[in-house]
């Protein structure tokens, strides 16, 4: 794991290397162990290394002997040691262990082409000095974040927004990704909330040259199988699936560890790492809070997991008032997301640190056997649009009751863009009353543009594609790198490997969702592993009290930013709405949307925090 960075003038004026090098220091994170730069022509390349893999060698960047490809490498690819073969098998020779130096022969061996053939998480930057050409990449689900700019005739690029600000690359608010981030709590890709500053699309690639700046998809999700595996059957192949991925995710020259909540995708990892290394041989880390009851605290559950597996076990107890500690830890926020897990996971990725340098998590379990509520209103509502039209009018009505909320409201969903609207956290005319007059215009109601790629939404498989292309790399995903990287962690994710995720993609809806129970195959996968009440126990999610910090009335970190001659003066939102909004709140208002007054705090704590660094929008 580790942070990269680059600048490229197609004129073929030499980069400046104080840009560059405050670009990479402000990586320094993300990749403590080592560090390196490559500087040709109107090209600059900075690199810093987390050692994971082949400690002594596999510097950055890495050249071929005859100097013509050079690389600089974010991630881990799990399938390198077959690539290698291959490789070595057709006269390639090797001078490290490194699964960079893999990367680098079987692009020089197969250019663009060599992306298909990769099974790992990465964000990588290719330099073909014999073409002058620079070509960027990102992994097909975006477990690797990989920010861009072009401007003028130069494009420049990093691991890191903030590394992009630091660098004085990207001035000013981009409207629509501050407009997507408070109604949605992240800024979808491409868009972020700084002008400019894109974020390169996952499974897509980048080429830049004299010619210009070209992206292209180099791979989607597989369709349907046309047989239909039998539930038996699909159970078994999954099972070996999953833990071919595990062990594949375990590959490492330093300790390895995993994240544990005491939920179904987080445990069944934790037990497939135990059956590959054996009892008392995996380390699990978890976090609770003190005080807290089981609505919040799921710390009992992982230590039930714990010793159920005989893993060496780790909690972090934080206290209840955790986010009151919010303002000290907010540049691990690269970029704002809307998620009050976010310090918690920090922390406890802090805590793994002193044990571990790699951990594996449950992230992509649910976005792929439909695991979120939200899917049982996809599921039915691709349950109806199999129905005659006469019997589907009859039917929705009792499908709407079936559940909470806009998503069972909205069933059927007429197509993609009604199914992103529906995950709105609020909608044009309730930011509009908190919007500065000068921003109110800019609010277009209707589909998001980021949904524009996506049609159908015939069915739960839909739904499910959407989101692993949108919501889980743009949320979740983000904020496992950013808070595990901060603390200098790496973090894999064993179900968004490329044979789960393909395999899962074939499955009909009918094993995922059963009984109006979700992740309905991968429990019965963990069923051969897990007590039946983990394994079967209602889905909860890592739940932090934000609504109390945000109501309190002494607290003065939200209080001092509303109260501010800062961000409020920035000319995003109308300054005596949010006031009055902040007041209504402490008083226990319950009439006044929260959850935005917490997107609005974050976004203000994330721009007095780049304010802090000398950097401004």
């Amino acid at each position: 794991m580790c942070g990269i960075c680059g600048v490229y003038n197609l004129s073929g004026e030499p980069p400046d290397r104080g840009a560059l090098g405050r670009m990479r220091s402000a990586l320094a994170h993300r990749g403590p162990d080592d560090e390196g730069e490559h500087f040709e022509g109107g090209l600059g390349l900075g690199f810093r290394r987390l050692s994971i893999l082949d400690l002594e060698a596999g510097h950055q960047p890495m050249s071929t002997p005859d100097k013509r490809l050079t690389i600089v490498f974010n991630g881990e690819i799990y399938n390198h040691l077959d690539l290698r073969r291959g490789l070595a098998e057709s006269g390639v020779a090797f001078r490290t262990r490194s699964d960079t130096e893999t990367l680098l022969h079987l692009y020089a061996r197969h250019g663009t082409g060599a992306f298909r053939m990769l099974n790992g998480m990465f964000a990588l930057a290719v330099w073909d000095a014999s073409r002058r050409e620079l070509v960027l990449a990102r992994d097909p689900i975006g477990v690797k974040p990989l920010y861009w700019l072009h401007e003028g005739d130069r494009v420049v690029f990093s691991s890191e927004l903030r590394s992009l600000l630091a660098g004085g690359f990207g001035r000013g608010w981009d409207h629509g990704g501050v407009l997507d981030y408070l109604a949605f709590a992240k800024a979808h890709a491409p868009r972020t909330v700084a002008a400019g500053i894109m974020k390169l699309r996952p499974a897509h690639f980048l080429t830049v040259n004299p010619s210009g700046v070209r992206e292209e998809r180099y791979w989607a999700l597989p369709g349907r199988r046309p047989r239909t595996p039998p539930l038996k059957e699909a159970v078994e192949s999954l099972d070996r699936i999953l833990f071919e991925a595990v062990k594949g995710n375990t590959l490492s020259d330093v300790p390895v560890g995993t994240f544990l909540s005491g939920g179904v995708d987080s445990a069944l990892v934790a037990a497939l790492m135990t059956r590959h290394f054996g009892p008392g041989k995996v380390k699990t880390f978890s976090v609770g809070f003190s005080g807290a009851g089981r609505g919040v605290d799921e710390s009992v559950h992982a230590r039930k997991v714990a010793e159920h597996l005989g893993t060496d076990h780790h909690e972090l107890i934080l206290p209840q008032d955790v986010l009151s500690r919010l303002d000290e830890s907010i540049g691990l926020l690269d970029e704002p997301i809307g998620d009050s897990a976010i310090l918690p996971t920090f922390l406890l990725a802090r805590f793994a640190r002193e044990k571990v340098k790699v951990v594996l998590t449950g992230e992509g379990a649910d976005e792929l056997f439909g695991g979120y509520n939200r899917y049982k209103a996809a599921w039915l509502s691709g349950g109806l649009k199999s129905l005659p039209s006469w019997a589907a009018a009859l039917a929705a009505p009792l499908a709407r009751r079936l559940g909470k909320g806009r998503l069972f409201d909205l069933i059927p969903f007429a197509d993609a863009a009604a199914w992103a609207q529906a995950q709105a956290h609020a909608t044009p005319a309730e930011l509009g009353e908190v919007l500065h007059p000068d921003w109110r215009p800019r609010l277009r109601p209707g589909a998001p543009d980021w949904a524009g790629g996506f049609d159908r939404m015939d069915d739960l498989n839909d739904a499910l594609g959407f989101d692993l292309a949108t919501v889980l790399p743009d949320a979740l995903l983000m904020k496992a790198d950013k808070s595990t990287m901060r603390a200098s962690l790496e973090a894999r994710v064993p179900f968004l490997d490329k044979p789960v995720v393909e395999f899962a993609a074939s499955l009909p809806g009918s094993h995922k969702i059963r009984l109006f129970k979700g992740k309905y195959i991968l429990r019965r996968v963990a069923e051969r592993y897990l007590p039946a009440d983990i394994v079967w126990r209602r889905k909860h999610g890592f739940i932090v009290p934000w609504e109390s910090w945000v109501r309190s009335p002494d607290n003065a970190l939200v209080r001092d930013l509303v109260y501010g001659r800062g961000f409020m003066e920035d000319g995003i939102f109308d300054a005596s709405q949010v006031k009055q909004r902040y007041e209504r709140l402490v008083q226990g208002d319950r009439g006044v949307d929260a959850g935005l007054f917490f997107r609005i705090v974050i976004l203000g704590l994330w721009a007095e925090s780049l304010k802090k660094e000398g950097v401004s929008l």
